[in-house]
């Protein structure tokens, strides 16, 4: 593995775990055993590391969630995979990650909202539309509006204002904001094939 992806892997690391503000580039020089110097050969500053890790990250979500697409037989069997997915992911995220981008790395935060609107909200979209289709998902949903909220919803449940750690655990408030979302989405037949689906979950 070449210098500059040790150093963007192991940066991305200890971001999503401690959370952004936190972590100085003397704690990921020290943490990776790379001096600062050879860090700064490849990022000027900080600020284009965030950058270069947001960008990163979102491009291996990109790349996930078209596989989990890809991979399954109907839109429902889509959105548990990414959901399991977006779930496995909490477990290793800092909830403060959102927070720190957003207020002060506000170049890396438009990468990520960049992604947010041209990737994940189309592909949420594309994803209620197959339901529909295929007669899973309500005929009269506005699949628009809720693409946003599922997005709001997810990050929300990131917002230890709202949910403290103290009282909520995150992957358990993603589980409850996931089911919300997709029993209010579905047909009967939708629902017959989710508790289907939830019953292999369970047996596996």
């Amino acid at each position: 593995m070449e210098p500059k992806d040790i150093i963007l892997k192991g940066a991305l690391d200890m971001f999503l775990r401690y959370g952004v503000k936190s972590i100085t580039m003397d704690d990921i020089s020290r943490t990776l055993g790379v001096s600062k110097k050879t860090i700064y050969q490849y990022f000027e500053d900080k600020d284009a590391l965030v950058c270069a890790c947001v960008s990163n990250f979102t491009e291996f979500q990109k790349e996930s969630f078209i596989k989990m697409r890809d991979d399954s037989k109907d839109a429902l069997e889509e959105l548990i995979k990414c959901s399991d997915f977006m779930r496995s992911s909490v477990c290793n995220i800092n909830p403060a990650l959102l927070y720190d981008v957003k207020k002060y790395h506000p170049r890396a935060w438009a990468i990520y909202l960049d992604y947010r609107r041209e990737f994940v909200e189309k592909c949420i979209q594309d994803m209620l539309h197959r339901g529909v289709g295929d007669g899973l998902f309500r005929a009269n949903i506005d699949t628009a509006i809720l693409a946003r909220m599922r997005i709001e919803t997810v990050e929300m449940g990131f917002n230890t204002e709202v949910f403290p750690l103290s009282e909520f655990e995150t992957p358990k408030v993603q589980m409850e904001f996931f089911e919300h979302f997709t029993f209010g989405i579905c047909t009967i037949k939708g629902h017959k094939l989710l508790n289907k689906y939830k019953q292999i979950h369970e047996e596996d």
